[in-house]
């Protein structure tokens, strides 16, 4: 880990930082702020309307669409599932309380993978003296 300071919040989606620390409020309403960019951007981009879009663009436009696009889904609370809670001694996903069986599905998977790489040894190895 690389401590890097504190960051201002328009830093945060611009991949200054890999992890951002916060408490539980401040992090809530920047989740929260995430989720519902992203879903704007889903509505506007819906299977259908996007075909369309995709219909009448070309060259670099087509690919620049295609990355929105793509980003646009990276936003997604369902394909990540949930969130690991740090700061307690053990692997805990916090889920979305909307999150139907995909979001599920992945939570559990994310928890799998949290276990599988022991990060709560890596990170207390990390942190003890």
């Amino acid at each position: 880990m690389n401590f890097i300071g504190n960051i201002e919040g328009h830093e945060v989606l611009k991949g200054k930082a890999d992890m951002v620390v916060t408490d539980g409020f401040t992090g809530n309403i920047l989740l929260k702020t995430m989720e519902g960019f992203g879903e704007f951007f889903q509505d506007l981009l819906k299977p259908e309307q996007s075909t369309r879009i995709a219909n009448d663009l070309q060259g670099s436009a087509l690919v620049h669409y295609a990355e929105l696009i793509n980003t646009v889904k990276n936003m997604d609370y369902t394909e990540y599932g949930g969130a690991c809670l740090l700061g307690v001694n053990g692997n805990i996903i916090v889920a979305h309380g909307r999150s139907q069986a995909k979001a599920i599905k992945n939570a559990i998977y994310l928890a799998y993978q949290t276990a599988s790489s022991n990060i709560i040894e890596a990170i207390n190895q990390y942190l003890s003296p």
